[in-house]
């Protein structure tokens, strides 16, 4: 009987001597797999919220889709025009001030008048 559980004790002492420590693969599986649980909560929290749990998932495609293309287009319409703007208040409040206009020039036609 001593020796049975003096067995098991060395086969205790045994796990606990293995590394803490996982390989990177593992670490990286188990990163992917913490990040995907967090990604997944952040999408059912987006479906309660919005009450899309309740569509069809044909509909909710086509809403994602609608709410996708809305959101593209207005941070392109933000990226190509909110430059113009914020020079046309800042030139406006005189904080950066118009670079000097060149010199007319009459074209190639005033070269032939002399």
């Amino acid at each position: 009987m001593r020796s049975t559980s003096h067995a098991k004790r060395q086969q205790g002492d045994a796990r606990a001597e293995r590394p803490a420590v996982a390989s990177a693969a593992e670490a990286g599986s188990m990163a992917l797999g913490d990040c995907w649980k967090q990604l997944s909560w952040f999408y059912y929290q987006y479906l309660l919220v919005t009450a899309l749990y309740m569509l069809e998932p044909w509909e909710r495609t086509v809403f994602n889709s609608l709410l996708i293309s809305v959101a593209g287009m207005a941070v392109y319409t933000g990226y190509v025009f909110m430059p113009q703007h914020i020079m046309a208040i800042l030139h406006y409040f005189e904080v950066v001030q118009r670079p000097p206009s060149p010199p007319h020039e009459e074209g190639p036609a005033s070269l032939w008048r002399s």
